[in-house]
């Protein structure tokens, strides 16, 4: 059914002027941002294309240009306006520097790396600097492995927390199989950077597993590989 033979007050451009954008469906949603469908396929069906390619909303995350642009409907245009929404979706909820990082309280920040890296295909490992206070001086996205791995090496990472004058940080990677245990490989290397840290005086304050909007706290899990700084 294309859009126009749909009863008006339903049609999601004006289900949203009368009832507003919160109460439209998620393939609504996504319709009015592709505004047009084709000859043969409605805005509507087109959304529901890419949310199949996408499995969810928040999957749009881990989606390339190439793959958006395969989907009927999809041209190279709207697949980088797409891609333009998930990155603003990213910086909306990104920290600013100076911002204070609450440990105890991690959910602004596991929204935010999950955005960055949860959702992706192959492992990434971010380093967030922080100061003594725990406010933001930057983060880096520091290795790009495989589908399974990554190597760390903690000249790459201390080093950039000395250009930071970091006291501490925050280390993440994501698993891209979607589970949160941490492996064998995560614990050794945790133990390697936090050893690292504090010879250098730069602590390693946690170790975050994010996956598919979940995440795991190594910290919580096993404190006593951590030394914090009084």
């Amino acid at each position: 059914m294309k859009i126009k033979e749909i009863p008006e007050n339903l049609r999601p451009r004006e289900k949203a002027l009368i009832q507003g954008l919160q109460t439209l469906s998620d393939r609504e949603l996504l319709a009015i941002f592709i505004r047009q469908g084709t000859r043969k396929y409605s805005a509507l069906q087109v959304a529901d294309k890419v949310l199949k390619q996408a499995h969810t909303i928040s999957g749009l995350n881990r989606l390339e240009k190439d793959e958006l642009i395969e989907i009927p409907g999809i041209s190279h245009i709207k697949a980088l306006e797409l891609l333009e929404l998930v990155e603003v979706s990213k910086r909306m909820v990104r920290p600013k520097n100076d911002e204070i990082i609450q440990i105890d309280k991690p959910n602004a920040l596991i929204s935010w790396v999950n955005l960055e890296v949860g959702y992706k295909r192959q492992e990434y490992f971010i380093a967030i600097y922080l100061d003594k206070q725990n406010r933001l001086l930057g983060h880096s996205i520091l290795f790009k492995g495989t589908l399974d791995r990554s190597v760390v090496h903690p000249r790459e990472i201390f080093k950039d927390a000395v250009k930071k004058s970091a006291s501490r940080i925050i280390l993440v990677h994501n698993h891209p199989s979607g589970g949160l245990s941490p492996s064998h490989a995560d614990i050794k290397t945790t133990e390697v950077l936090v050893g690292a840290g504090q010879m250098m005086g730069v602590f390693i304050l946690d170790h975050l597993i994010v996956a598919e909007g979940g995440y795991v706290s190594i910290r919580e899990k096993m404190p006593h590989l951590f030394l914090i700084d009084s």
